[in-house]
């Protein structure tokens, strides 16, 4: 198990916890990326590299973490989202996953965490000065672990 994120001060995300540093684009796959949930999960770009994203008010950066079994942490910077991202996708005081998500694999083997995906449902939301944290327990459980 990983450090539990909320609590890691943002600002010290380096090359120790890079690999779990992500960018996440928000949206539903099925879609081309629009509505509720997450989209595309990616590490995170090295600065000055353009992110994947068409949609640059569409995600934000994040540290993954598994601080506990059966959860899954994502802790968004505040700085890396818009406000409108800010609004539509946190502002009710939960993060709205329409459809299940599958996990990279490199999310879920770096951090040896037993789950493959996310299920749909509404997530809540802590937050502080730096940080919109979405601890995710609606798991599917991988089945070769």
């Amino acid at each position: 198990m990983t450090k539990k994120i909320s609590d890691l001060m943002p600002e010290t995300a380096g090359l120790g916890l890079s690999p779990l540093l992500i960018e996440v684009e928000f949206g539903v796959p099925s879609r081309q990326c629009v509505n509720y949930g997450i989209c595309r999960i990616e590490l995170a770009r090295a600065p000055g590299r353009p992110r994947s994203s068409k949609c640059k008010r569409c995600g934000g950066l994040a540290l993954a973490s598994a601080p506990e079994e059966g959860v899954l942490e994502l802790a968004f910077f505040q700085s890396s989202l818009s406000q409108a991202a800010r609004r539509r996708y946190f502002g009710q005081g939960y993060f709205l996953m329409e459809e299940d998500f599958l996990l990279p694999r490199f999310l879920y083997n770096g951090l040896n965490f037993p789950a493959e995906a996310i299920s749909c449902g509404r997530y809540r939301v802590l937050e502080t000065e730096k940080a919109l944290i979405v601890p995710f327990m609606n798991l599917i459980k991988s089945s070769h672990k």
